[in-house]
């Protein structure tokens, strides 16, 4: 790896070391209620394909690969901050397409506005590098998650809607807005192990002049609950 690569790995890591390190101060300040409970953390892994298209007036390109994610949330009362950092390889499906690495990550804040409804709002960045060019997409991004027990403690189901109604993007046309749907099927383990999580996503990003971005991804992944001392 080039020390030009390690500076691009590492670029985005130090950034959301930043926002790890400053957002769950306010977080856990928000009220003097939530200081008084329990901090509970869950941290997660995943492994999926993915597969990138992008659409402009008679071209298109295709591109698809794998990329693995890590991912922690802290929980404190109904507040919620959530982290993940995802990299992986796309390779060209399409003649007019190049290989690219594709990064990307979010830091989100949550509220539970119900047992079964949780609603987010943060920035969530993209970036592609190919021969030695980087495209940054950037967005400003909320949404709300719902999910239904299936079995208790044992499973359940959950769906989530996005969108970023403001963004910037690389050298492209004026950013108009981005969507975003998700849903999967969650399993506790045997005993009081990980719970194992299948998930399939569609974003969609819409540009001045027509130009689209759709991003599908179906992942397979594990996540482990923590509960730190009072």
């Amino acid at each position: 790896m080039t020390s030009r690569r390690c500076r691009d790995f590492v670029r985005p890591l130090a950034t959301l070391g930043v926002v790890l390190a400053a957002l769950p101060l306010a977080t856990l300040g928000v009220t003097a209620v939530a200081a008084q409970q329990p901090l509970h953390v869950t941290v997660g892994f995943e492994g999926g394909f993915t597969r990138a298209r992008s659409r402009a007036t008679g071209t298109s390109e295709l591109v698809s690969g794998a990329v693995f994610t890590g991912a922690a949330t802290l929980a404190r009362s109904r507040w919620r901050l959530r982290l993940d950092y995802g990299q992986g390889n796309l390779t060209a499906d399409t003649g007019a397409a190049a290989a690219r690495t594709l990064a990307e990550g979010r830091a989100q804040l949550g509220f539970v506005a119900a047992a079964w409804l949780t609603l987010w709002a943060g920035p969530r960045a993209r970036s592609y590098a190919s021969s030695g060019i980087r495209q940054r997409w950037w967005f400003w991004e909320v949404g709300a998650e719902a999910r239904g027990m299936l079995f208790a403690d044992r499973s359940y189901a959950f769906g989530a809607l996005a969108l970023a109604p403001a963004g910037t993007v690389d050298a492209l046309p004026a950013f108009s807005r981005e969507t975003g749907v998700a849903a999967g099927l969650a399993v506790r383990l045997p005993g009081p192990g990980p719970w194992a999580r299948l998930a399939y996503r569609v974003d969609q990003t819409r540009l001045a002049g027509g130009r689209r971005e759709t991003v599908e991804a179906i992942s397979l992944g594990v996540a482990m609950e923590l509960r730190s001392p009072r």
